[in-house]
């Protein structure tokens, strides 16, 4: 079951709070919407990059990536970055692979890797 921001533990939402900070240091006007099951992250204007998970117990993030499988998986920068089996249409297709952070240290890694190839792959509304 998802777990919203305000019911997650308190390190797993600190490091989406980093996370979301760190995002703001290199995408100007970054925008970050709480949901019943996870935080989405976006740049106004344009489409979703990027969903946060919680966790209730756990010191972890869970972060689905926008864009293409096979450049987040070639590109992975040592998170672990794991692509659905087969994708279909639809929010898996647009959000094809994911990976965990559980630790502070990896939060600039992976907002450059989420600037550098989801919020590329979003979209203009």
């Amino acid at each position: 079951m998802a777990i919203s921001h305000s019911e997650a533990s308190l390190d797993s939402a600190s490091l989406c709070d980093k996370l979301f900070a760190e995002l703001g240091n290199l995408i100007p006007n970054l925008q970050r919407e709480p949901t019943e099951g996870s935080c989405a992250i976006w740049e106004t204007g344009r489409t979703r990059s990027a969903y946060v998970y919680h966790s209730k117990k756990k010191s972890q993030i869970e972060i689905w990536c926008r864009g293409d499988k096979n450049d987040l998986l070639q590109n992975d920068p040592g998170l672990g970055v794991h692509g659905r089996e087969n994708p279909g249409p639809g929010w898996p297709e647009s959000f094809p692979a994911r990976f965990c952070i559980c630790r502070s240290e990896q939060i600039p890694v992976a907002a450059k890797y989420l600037k550098d190839i989801s919020f590329r792959a979003s979209q203009f509304k």
